[in-house]
């Protein structure tokens, strides 16, 4: 699909710009108002309009494209229950903005975007204000509304764009910052696979949902991780159980006419009384490396030394990998 709108967001973030050389943007002057930027309020809103009917289509919108399609509580709606857009941050970063207050330069601008009325995001009421009766709600055309409405475009923006940014074996963010002239965004770090029963094995911050890209292996390098993992501890279990004194232990205790007891089998395991009969020091390192080795050896993969490969996605609040 050809993008229509970031060539449109990238002129108004270079018209912000412009205008910051002869306005002088800090916290005491976030309120300051004028046409011009009542006149790029619009155009921001207008976009935001556009682009997120197409992000509701593209993501499985059923209503009828008519006027009874509703940019805020139909399209955006539809996003924040797919990707909780609502916790998305951006943080303004422009090198000329001269911000020191915490609520002007980090925030949420899709808050309460998909709400409408007394209930709705600032940016979006001072838009619809401006847009109807301009002469009399001209100060809400200022500046702390305007750079909230572009952090909103900015955002559906890069979910438009639905970019994947291969890192190759860098697992840092070193991409985010040549996304905007105006903004950064939080890049959630890779921190590590935990592997269990279920199929999300992905480690998360607290601040995960802030994050509105994450970093993680590739898919293939993790199902290639995944397999070498599993097999490495099917090839540990089974040094573990064949240790001559585990072994001799289960022959003595846990076997009767030449069959397991599985009741008292599945106490021993879960307990862990396996490990009692092994030198935890000296012996376990040696099967672990040993279960490495040969796992190694039948996937023809080690990860020793094939070094990890990583790429940045959206955070669609998805399952993170793809089998």
């Amino acid at each position: 699909m050809t993008n229509l709108y970031w060539p449109v967001y990238k002129k108004l973030e270079k018209e912000i710009i412009e205008l910051s050389s002869h306005v002088h943007f800090d916290d005491n002057q976030i309120s300051i108002y004028s046409v011009e930027i009542a006149e790029l309020l619009i155009r921001c809103v207008v976009e935001i309009e556009a682009i997120s009917k197409d992000l509701y289509f593209i993501n499985g919108g059923t209503k009828s494209n008519d006027k009874d399609l509703f940019f805020d509580t139909d399209c955006l709606d539809l996003l924040e229950q797919r990707w909780m857009l609502s916790k998305k941050v951006v943080i303004v970063s422009a090198a000329n903005f001269y911000f020191q207050s915490q609520d002007n330069k980090i925030f949420t601008p899709l808050r309460k975007a998909n709400k409408r009325g007394t209930s709705s995001a600032d940016w979006t009421k001072a838009y619809q204000a401006v847009k109807h009766n301009r002469s009399v709600n001209l100060s809400k055309a200022n500046i702390k509304h305007l750079l909230r409405g572009m952090g909103a475009l900015f955002i559906l923006n890069l979910y438009f764009k639905n970019e994947i940014f291969n890192l190759s074996n860098n697992s840092t963010d070193n991409f985010s910052g040549n996304l905007s002239e105006l903004f950064d965004i939080k890049v959630h770090p890779f921190c590590g696979e935990t592997y269990g029963d279920g199929d999300e094995t992905y480690s998360k911050h607290q601040d995960f949902d802030e994050c509105v890209y994450l970093i993680k292996w590739t898919n293939d390098f993790r199902n290639k991780h995944k397999d070498w993992a599993d097999l490495q501890n099917k090839k540990l279990n089974e040094l573990i159980f064949n240790h001559p004194k585990v072994a001799q232990y289960i022959q003595n205790n846990l076997m009767e006419n030449g069959l397991i007891k599985e009741k008292e089998f599945l106490s021993f395991v879960q307990e862990r009384k396996q490990f009692d009969f092994i030198d935890m020091n000296n012996e376990y390192p040696r099967m672990i490396q040993k279960a490495a080795s040969e796992a190694s050896e039948i996937l023809k993969f080690d990860y020793t030394k094939n070094r990890p490969m990583y790429e940045a996605i959206l955070n669609k609040c998805q399952k993170i990998y793809s089998f």
